[in-house]
């Protein structure tokens, strides 16, 4: 029990400097990048603005596991890495893709409507595309943050489900602040997150859950312009409203916040849990409690 106290601890405050290194390094990203920016506000609304966000945090994390990688005993497959990563990562797309049009088909039967209708001032391509290169960006930066060696250390001290519950309160807490939030909007980002965690632990590793968390914001954003976790991108030619049950469509917080996707993550975590449990999963934690 000493011993696994002991190691718990460790873990912690590995991942409490792990955050504390990269909030600084993103800090001062941003700080460089508005200096070399200062009076051009091009590049801050490229994408919808995901793009200015997501770039300096990047570079900050891809700063802090390249000294993990070169100055401790972390490898990229034990991060979570995987041979054949584009197959992980086409795999998790399929299935965040398929997820997200099956809550937006539920909420379309519970009342929500998506409207189709020609662009007047924007082109729905110029829009769409660096905003997919920025949801890309982000569900890749998210993933770093909340799975890759956060996860990965945590499940070797404390064992995977433990390190999963407690990384998915941390994402969830993440959220709180989200425009329109909702505690069933929540509920179910703390349900994705143990489906992405889930994933990152099975075989297709981080690029899975990379995969899976672009595939499930892409669809919506892109095929719905619904909201995510209650953020709007205004994309040109489709938008989508929630209609009067918002405790079936998520009302202004988007399809992340209704029944519809409790249900829907609800299962496809079941279906993961039961796959990985079975001992299809790849990694140091193969031995699930």
């Amino acid at each position: 029990m000493w011993h696994w106290t002991t190691q718990v601890a460790r873990a912690i405050l590995a991942l409490g400097a792990f955050y504390v290194a990269f909030a600084i390094l993103a800090g001062a990203a941003e700080w460089l990048q508005d200096a070399a920016l200062a009076g051009r506000g091009g590049w801050r609304n490229t994408g919808r603005g995901l793009l200015a966000l997501a770039v300096p945090s990047l570079v900050a994390v891809f700063a802090v596991y390249g000294v993990l990688v070169r100055s401790t005993a972390w490898s990229i497959a034990r991060i979570g890495w995987r041979p054949q990563g584009g197959r992980g990562l086409g795999l998790g797309a399929a299935w965040g893709c398929g997820l997200a049009l099956a809550v937006l088909g539920i909420t379309v039967v519970g009342g929500a409507r998506i409207v189709v209708a020609p662009a007047m001032e924007e082109s729905y391509l110029g829009v769409a595309v660096p905003l997919a290169v920025g949801l890309a960006l982000a569900a890749l930066l998210e993933e770093l943050l909340f799975r890759g060696f956060p996860l990965a250390r945590l499940a070797e001290a404390a064992g995977p489900i433990a390190a999963s519950v407690t990384l998915a309160l941390v994402f969830t807490a993440a959220h709180v602040g989200n425009p329109d939030v909702s505690v069933l909007g929540l509920v179910n980002i703390g349900i994705a997150s143990l489906l992405l965690s889930a994933v990152f632990l099975g075989r297709t590793g981080l690029s899975g859950a990379v995969g899976l968390h672009l595939g499930w914001n892409a669809t919506l954003v892109l095929a719905a312009d619904a909201p995510v976790s209650g953020l709007r991108f205004g994309l040109p030619a489709v938008e989508y409203f929630p209609g009067p049950l918002d405790l079936v469509t998520g009302g202004r917080f988007g399809p992340e916040g209704g029944l519809a996707a409790s249900a829907v993550l609800a299962a496809a975590l079941a279906w993961w849990v039961r796959r990985n449990m079975r001992g299809e999963v790849d990694g140091p934690w193969k031995k699930l409690p």
